[in-house]
């Protein structure tokens, strides 16, 4: 529509008529004006505000709102080639249409919160060459055409002319509900739906930029804000479609995009006041300010500080999910910039010293005065919240979170700082294990354990321990709180896996039971108030009972008092628990008593047993001995006779306080004591040593010397062990050999005993295991008592006999004077059994000769061989062969003549009687018989 077409208003309420007058005066009396006014207005096209037409109608619009004021509403729509974007506000004024027709003309002075409403900004849309702009209060239309044909009237050289410069009124009114419309007419529909596009992709940018926008629809689309709580909400059709985290301070504006409650930080921005500049930004967040800018809106003003934009980062920062917050640190990184590296150094600043890191108690804290310690957990953070401050959430405690509130400021708190921080931490021990519990997982290899070397530790007895060296625990149920007074021990409450991991060294009952400060405890107990005293008692009880496995009572506890049946306190060791069946064995002044009942019923018999108070037998357990110092009846002499100290010790104690004619009764306790049957059968333990020297259950006969009741092997030398236990009594009867010199005049003692039926063969190896006892060193020749007789081959007892040194003495020494020394007589065994027993050997004795003539015969001939073949004799040295052998035997200068089979002289030679087999159905020639002379 051209001016000529159009009919003017009469009224022209803007006065456009005077307001072209004079621009068309001011052209034609300046020639060069009118090329100013034309470069100018390129200049702002093509360069100032080119591609920001959009952009500046929504300041407008903004501007509108704000004066009006109203929620600031656009909307943009394709009529074919045109393209109309009407808002609400205020109408267009007289001033308004003298700024647009200015060149560089803008009431912003007049109303400082506008944008830039009808100034400049206003010229990005001379791309087109005519625009309308349609008011409740008025309408005007700009059009290069029409200005062009003004222009033709004036006297000058105009090749090309303004578009904005001259304005012209119209009739026409924007559309309803709205204040302004604005008809851009563009050279085809092509050109309209690309600046509609432009359009729609620019409205979310514009409606977060221009607080008083709330809604822009574009071409049917409609796209709004709201705000919920710290978030603005672009919505699309009425559907959410992206939120943006936001804080604001004065005029300036951060925000974020949240996307499914994630913070989207930005890689890259530009600075916006409040539309978009030139000027870059490499800040997580959003900047939208109100800093002034160069008249191009591209860049800020030369008295605007872009430091002072940093107002309000922090909120923002704080307004961010407490897991999110570090998302919203500036990374480092180079500047965009001199302006984006002056913001980013006022950001960090305003960052590290303001109050928005969250503490474990709830309290915001600023980095440079804030504890971070790596790996905090909830649980550890509520337990530390308590007494350490200020320290951080576990939320911004670890990993990117962490590194990003100490790049700010913050001090790293180390295990090794913390455990001296704690040093002063007066808290329960129940809080103590759960704080292990709870630092348990920062312990990841020995750096960490090293750096908790001195954290406290609560001991049972209500002291604090810096660090587990010296501080044990101690292997008991969970619920079994016990103080040991005499042991540093970790408070049961506070025990924890972690601590065992730091080195704290666990002790089982028995290791706690033979602590030297229990010892000590014991010894002193005569300086103990009765208080401290029942303490000792009650807690040594209670850890006797708190072991299911029996534990290594050391023999000096049992020194420990109890009270007894007469209101005495008296060692355990030295009392019975009612009803105990080992009093009926014991003999009549035995010095134990009895344990008051009513102590009995309040502690059970089972720590009482093991503290040494009798029941059945109790036996005594050390794992280490290292000496006789268990008060055993006779240790030392057990421990002496020992080729090396034992490894460990098992005894049966009180042995010795048995009454000799109760032995039965005895034995079937002690076997019948599933406890002591391990001790029963080890043959090198104290309890066997001792109840074979010492338990007669055969009145004047100990155990070592009676016999099983199912063996043959020392029958009438050895009565049986009547005894229904006796099969588990095995290794306390007879052996193979004498235990010791005592034993062997046992043993020669039962053997010279007349009332015996020994037989020979019996006697043979009993003569032999004394002598095996005294080769191994058991039986000392200088202690032994010589026998008042010995058994004889006939069975009988003589104080005469001789024992046979050689096998051809047996055919010369009458059976009733001789003594045979195992199976065969061996020259050795007699010696040593003569001597053993102070008898003669028969070879020193009696004298013999041998008085048939024979003949020398080859000991490798075959006669000689068959005889020895058949025989099993040894035919060695010189061989002699007789008829029939006689020898001459001189005893007591009487003579007799023996026929024998065989006969070794003085000289070594043997003489032997045959060399061919006998005639078994005639007399035997071997059989010794004595010849007249």
């Amino acid at each position: 529509m051209t001016p000529s077409a159009a009919r003017p208003d009469p009224a022209d309420p803007f006065g456009t008529a005077a307001l072209r007058a004079a621009t068309l005066s001011a052209w034609r009396d300046s020639p060069t004006r009118l090329a100013e006014d034309v470069a100018a207005e390129a200049e702002l096209r093509h360069i100032g505000y080119r591609d920001r037409w959009f952009t500046e109608l929504a300041a407008n619009a903004a501007d509108a709102a704000l004066a009006a004021p109203v929620p600031g509403r656009m909307r943009l729509t394709v009529d074919g080639a045109q393209i109309r974007i009407a808002n609400t506000g205020a109408p267009l004024t007289r001033a308004g249409v003298q700024a647009l027709t200015a060149l560089r003309v803008s009431p912003k002075g007049v109303e400082p919160a506008a944008i830039g409403r009808f100034g400049v900004g206003f010229r990005a849309t001379s791309f087109v060459d005519r625009v309308d702009l349609l008011s409740t209060s008025g309408s005007i239309t700009f059009d290069r055409q029409a200005t062009a044909a003004a222009v033709v009237e004036l006297p000058v050289d105009a090749p090309e002319v303004p578009a904005q410069r001259l304005a012209w009124p119209l009739t026409a009114a924007p559309s309803h509900g709205y204040a302004t419309e604005v008809v851009l007419h563009c050279a085809d529909e092509t050109q309209a739906q690309t600046l509609a596009a432009h359009a729609a992709a620019e409205a979310e940018d514009l409606l977060l930029a221009l607080s008083a926008l709330v809604e822009i629809v574009v071409d049917g689309t409609a796209i709004t804000r709201r705000v919920d709580g710290d978030q603005v909400v672009i919505d699309v059709e009425g559907r959410p479609h992206r939120r943006w985290l936001r804080s604001s301070a004065g005029g300036t504006h951060w925000l974020v995009p949240v996307v499914d409650g994630r913070l989207q930080p930005l890689t890259d921005d530009v600075v916006r006041s409040p539309t978009p500049t030139q000027i870059p930004l490499s800040l997580p967040a959003r900047l939208v300010t109100d800093l002034p800018l160069t008249p191009d809106r591209r860049g800020l003003h030369p008295d605007a500080d872009l430091a002072s934009a940093a107002v309000g980062y922090t909120a923002l920062v704080a307004a961010a999910p407490d897991d999110q917050k570090h998302l919203l640190v500036p990374a480092p990184a180079f500047a965009a910039g001199a302006e984006d590296a002056r913001l980013r150094a006022a950001v960090l600043a305003a960052l590290a010293a303001d109050r928005w890191v969250p503490g474990v108690d709830g309290r915001r804290l600023a980095p440079e005065r804030t504890l971070a310690l790596r790996g905090l957990t909830p649980d550890l953070a509520d337990l530390l919240g308590e007494v350490l401050e200020p320290l951080a959430h576990p939320l911004v405690s670890d990993g990117p979170a962490a590194a990003a509130v100490l790049r700010l400021g913050a001090a790293e708190l180390g295990l090794a700082q913390l455990a001296d921080v704690l040093s002063g931490v007066d808290r329960p021990p129940s809080w103590w294990g759960r704080l292990y519990a709870a630092l348990d997982p920062l312990v990841t290899g020995p750096d960490a354990v090293a750096e908790l070397g001195a954290l406290p530790i609560p001991r049972a007895d209500g002291r604090s321990h810096r660090g587990v060296r010296g501080v044990f625990d101690v292997d008991l149920p969970a619920d079994d709180e016990l103080v040991l007074d005499w042991v540093p021990t970790v408070h049961p409450a506070a025990a924890h896996p972690l601590l065992e991991r730091l080195g704290l060294e666990r002790l089982t009952v028995s290791q706690v039971l033979a602590h030297p400060g229990l010892e000590q405890r014991v010894a002193d107990a005569d300086e103990l108030s009765d208080t401290e005293h029942e303490e000792l008692v009650d807690a040594v009880l209670r850890l006797l009972d708190a072991s299911d496995a029996e534990p290594t009572v050391p023999t000096w506890l049992g020194a420990l008092d109890v009270p007894d049946s007469e209101g005495e306190l008296r060692p355990a060791d030295e009392l019975l628990l009612p009803g105990s069946p080992l009093a009926s064995v014991l003999a009549d002044d035995a010095p134990l008593g009895v344990i008051d009942a009513d102590f009995v019923a309040a502690y059970g018999a089972r720590p009482l047993r093991r503290l040494g108070a009798g029941w059945g037998f109790t036996t005594v357990h050390d794992d280490l001995p290292t000496a006789p110092d268990h008060d055993l009846d006779g240790e030392a002499d057990w421990w002496d006779g020992l080729e090396v100290p034992p490894e460990a010790l098992r005894a049966v104690r009180d042995l010795d306080l048995v009454a000799p004619d109760r032995w039965g009764r005895a034995l079937t306790l002690l076997a019948q004591d599933p406890d002591i049957a391990a001790d029963l059968a080890d043959p090198d333990g104290y309890t066997v040593w001792w109840l074979r020297r010492h338990a007669e259950p055969i009145a004047g006969t100990p155990l070592r010397r009676c016999a099983a009741p199912d063996t043959d092997s020392w029958r009438g030398l050895f009565d049986p062990l009547d005894h229904p236990s006796a099969a588990a009594l095995t290794a306390l009867l007879v052996g193979a050999e004498p235990d010791d010199t005592d034993d062997a005049d046992g043993w020669l003692a039962a053997l010279a005993d007349p009332a015996r039926t020994v037989p020979p063969g019996v006697a043979a190896r009993a003569h032999a295991a004394v002598v095996q006892a005294y080769r191994a060193g058991r039986v000392r020749l200088d202690r032994l008592d010589p026998p008042l007789g010995l058994r004889t081959l006939a069975g009988s007892v003589s104080s005469d006999a001789v024992v046979l040194d050689a096998p051809w003495w047996v055919a010369v020494v009458p059976p009733a004077d001789a003594v045979l020394v195992g199976a065969h007589p061996e020259a050795r065994s007699a010696a040593d059994f003569a001597a053993l027993v102070d008898a003669p050997l028969a070879s020193e004795t009696l004298s013999v000769h041998v008085v048939s003539v024979g003949r020398f015969l080859d000991p490798e001939s075959g006669p000689a061989l068959r005889l020895a073949a058949a025989t099993g004799w040894g035919l060695s040295g010189p061989l002699v062969a007789h008829d029939a052998l006689v020898v001459a035997v001189f005893d007591d200068d009487a003579e007799r003549r023996v026929r024998v089979p065989r006969w070794r002289d003085t000289a070594g030679t043997l003489h032997v009687e045959h060399c061919v087999p006998w005639d078994p159905t005639g007399p035997d020639p071997r059989r010794p018989r004595e010849e007249t002379p």
